[in-house]
């Protein structure tokens, strides 16, 4: 359960653009020389149906995000936000493994997304 919160907060931390995974990305690189190369290997080897699968789940869990936006602006409480917050979480899982992903999986999609302009421009592709 507790990996399973750690997944939703992942999922919740990538689909508000944050761009903290690129951040810590270039901080690890000097310590890793061979990262570039197994991360350009990563990269090519993203299929067409994984980024339209990502494509898909980014998507809905836009549209989930800025609905429940909206809700929890308009909670009266603390108790009615987070319970809100926490079915924001679950269905954006549900988003994300509708489309035949999974949380782990999505995450590590946006993260490539995030650091490839290639895999970035082959999403623009597919719109």
């Amino acid at each position: 359960m507790i990996n399973l919160k750690k997944l939703v907060a992942a999922v919740s931390f990538v689909t508000l653009g944050l761009s903290a995974s690129a951040v810590m990305a270039q901080d690890s690189a000097p310590t890793q020389p061979n990262a570039a190369s197994a991360q350009q290997q990563e990269q090519a080897q993203v299929s067409d149906t994984e980024l339209r699968q990502f494509m898909s789940a980014s998507i809905e869990i836009s549209k989930l995000r800025e609905e429940y936006t909206e809700r929890l602006n308009n909670a009266k409480d603390q108790e009615i936000a987070q319970n809100l917050q926490e079915e924001a979480q679950d269905r954006m899982v549900s988003a994300v493994e509708t489309t035949g992903l999974d949380a782990a999986s999505y995450n590590e999609l946006a993260e490539h997304v995030q650091s490839s302009p290639e895999l970035q421009e082959r999403l623009q592709s597919m719109q």
